[in-house]
């Protein structure tokens, strides 16, 4: 859809409708809705255990919505694989982050981006 007044693209970016994630019993993500256009910031705030990390799970792949849908520029991405996603753009960091102590900010980095292009 375009946006008469700015004639930018008003695709959401990411979309996520009535997302649902259960564990057995325990019912974590109860029915999210969510549209990110291009150039906006949200946050996902709450205490711990609220599902805040759930959630980053279930939009990157790594978990599958027990029920709903999660859109990419329009595209149905929910229940493919992490690293399909991650080839369709959409990539997560952790808070983790020195994955290889050892070496610099640089190795890393390269490391990544080689990875990416199957260096």
């Amino acid at each position: 859809m375009i946006n008469a007044t700015s004639g930018a693209d008003n695709t959401a970016v990411l979309a996520l409708r009535d997302v649902h994630k259960s564990f057995g019993e325990a019912h974590i993500i109860r029915g999210v809705d969510l549209e990110l256009r291009r150039g906006e910031r949200h946050a996902i705030i709450g205490p711990n255990g609220a599902g805040k990390s759930t959630l980053f799970h279930l939009i990157s792949g790594q978990f599958r919505p027990s029920s709903g849908e999660i859109f990419l520029h329009g595209a149905p991405i929910h229940g493919l694989e992490a690293r399909v996603i991650n080839r369709l753009g959409m990539a997560r960091s952790f808070q983790i982050t020195n994955i290889f102590p050892g070496l610099s900010v640089f190795e890393n980095l390269r490391l990544g981006i080689m990875r990416r292009h199957e260096l």
